[in-house]
Order: C-alpha cells, then sequence, then structure tokens
C-alpha cells in the first residue's frame, strides 16, 4: 500500500456551542500534555468545528480560545435555543426509513425544511459568527469548512481559493436546520455540515495522520449522519493513522442533549482538560510518532 502524501489532518466534528467548548478544552488540555494538534497541516471542521478549525488556523492561541470558554465570555454571546440531539437522531431514523434509505434524499428533505424554517434573519446570525470568528477573511494555514447544500444535499468543502465569502461559509457550515437561516452562496443556499455527517472525517483521506475529534461520539442511531466508524475503516485502509477522540461518560453529560445550550459551556470546556490527560497518550502515538522524530 502506497503511504498517503500528505501529513497531519485535524477534523473537527459537530455538537453546538457545548461540543465547540469540548473541543477547546480537549485541545487546550492536550497541549498542556505535550500534543499540539494545533500544528497540522490542514484542519477540516464542520458546524461547530468550522469555528474551532477557522480559530486554530488563524493562530489564535489555545490558552486564549480555553479562557473565553470558561470565563463566562463565551456564554455570554449566545443564548439558548431549545433542540435535542435524541430527538434529532429518532427523526433522521423515521427520515431514512421514509426515502428508502437513499441518503442524498435524506438531506435533500432536510433542506427542504431548513429553508422553510422561520428562523433569526441572515444579517443577525451572520453578526454572531462574525463575533465568534474575529475576523473576516480566510485564514493563511490550510482550512476546510464543510456544509451542506440544501436544494441538491451535496457536501462541499469551502477553502480559501473557493471565492467563498470566509463568513458565510462557516455560518452555513453551522447552519442548524430549523435554528439558523440556511445561507445564501453563489446559486444555492447551504446549511449544517453534520447533516451529511457529524464529522465528514473522510474528507482527510491521503493524509498520514488524522485525528478526529468527535463531541457527539459516533452516533450510531442516526443513518443520515452518523458514519464515524465507517468513515475511520477508510482511513486507516488507505494507509492513514487515524484515531478518534470521543467524550467519555463524564465529557458526555457535561455536553449535554441540548447542545445549544450557553448554560453548559463552562462545564464541557472544563471537561475536555480534564479528558485530555487520559487520551494523551494515545494521540501521541499517531500524532507524533518515533518515526517522525
Amino acid at each position: 500500500m502506497a503511504r498517503p502524501a500528505h501529513g497531519r489532518c485535524l477534523v473537527l466534528g459537530c455538537g453546538g456551542v457545548t461540543g465547540l467548548a469540548w473541543e477547546i478544552g480537549l485541545l487546550a488540555g492536550l497541549e498542556r500534555q505535550g500534543v499540539d494538534l494545533a500544528a497540522a497541516d490542514l484542519f477540516i471542521g464542520c458546524s461547530a468545528g468550522s469555528v474551532v478549525g477557522a480559530q486554530l488556523a488563524r493562530g489564535v492561541p489555545l490558552t486564549q480560545l480555553l479562557a473565553a470558554q470558561l470565563n463566562g465570555d463565551a456564554a455570554a454571546a449566545e443564548r439558548a435555543r431549545p433542540y435535542s440531539q435524541e430527538a434529532a437522531d429518532e427523526k433522521n431514523r423515521a427520515l431514512y426509513e421514509k426515502v428508502g434509505g437513499d441518503l442524498r434524499r435524506a438531506r435533500q428533505r432536510i433542506g427542504a425544511y431548513a429553508l422553510r424554517s422561520a428562523t433569526p434573519a441572515p444579517a443577525v446570525r451572520r453578526a454572531i459568527i462574525a463575533a465568534r470568528l474575529g475576523s473576516a477573511g480566510w485564514p493563511a494555514k490550510p482550512l476546510r469548512v464543510v456544509a451542506v447544500d440544501a436544494h441538491t444535499g451535496e457536501a462541499r468543502g469551502f477553502g480559501a481559493g473557493d471565492g467563498v465569502d470566509f463568513i458565510d461559509a462557516v455560518a452555513a457550515s453551522c447552519t442548524v436546520p430549523g435554528a439558523w437561516p440556511a445561507v445564501a452562496i453563489g446559486e444555492s443556499a447551504y446549511m449544517d455540515g453534520g447533516i451529511r455527517s457529524m464529522t465528514n472525517a473522510d474528507m482527510a483521506a491521503g493524509f498520514r495522520q488524522v485525528a478526529v475529534l468527535a463531541p457527539l461520539g459516533y452516533r450510531d442511531g442516526n443513518p443520515v449522519s452518523g458514519h464515524l466508524r465507517r468513515e475511520l475503516r477508510e482511513l486507516q485502509a488507505g494507509g492513514s493513522a487515524a484515531l478518534a477522540l470521543l467524550p467519555d461518560e463524564a465529557s458526555a453529560q457535561a455536553i449535554g442533549d441540548n447542545v445549544l445550550d450557553p448554560a453548559r459551556i463552562v462545564d464541557a470546556a472544563a471537561a475536555g482538560v480534564r479528558q485530555a490527560a487520559a487520551l494523551a497518550r494515545a494521540v501521541r502515538a499517531v500524532w507524533n510518532p518515533p518515526s517522525d522524530g
């Protein structure tokens, strides 16, 4: 088997504001353990992960990102919205059966719902995303932001060379259908990248080392976007050393079922920091193998 040509890729999955906080906490905790996942050659992010990936690609220190999660600044910038991941999984199971297992049709149905839903004005959402990012331009380090075309159901990984506005790309990737408005890009409209996959880790094919942060776990009961196990198998079959980092029981409780609840942000970030110590050895073996110095 030919060795993958590229270096290290960090994949950051979806998870709402609480999953975002856990990702930052875990990354900061791993950095304290001497494992720097922010040194990736490519960041791939969907939904909440696109925000984290954008900040890392811009070079924002993890200490700064963590402080904003722990000191209440991040929670103060958000407002609670009703949401249940378990309920979303159940709806997706029912939809999957209704369309006869056709994933593209399932995503198109979700897209139609996103387009007709009453949501805050696009300008309101754009302002929230712009405040999170702190920059209107694409970062210098390679970043792919995954969103799904609400009309066709096809996914796109937007990057700096695609002629797409940076804030629009991230806002689209973070568009939870029914909670936030789909984002107009070109001649179409885009929604949450998590509609295709909770991580879209398969887009890291061709990289030698792949670390996947999955705040929502494997989601095996969600046939529309719970594809992480298959994605890992495909990466490993292609020669990648790929590792998924999932919340342990305490972290999962901190993240909660309503991942859009800002009251949980501080606890979720702290849980990520705590969990890092238990994961550091396994992550180091993949990210910094002895053969790579």
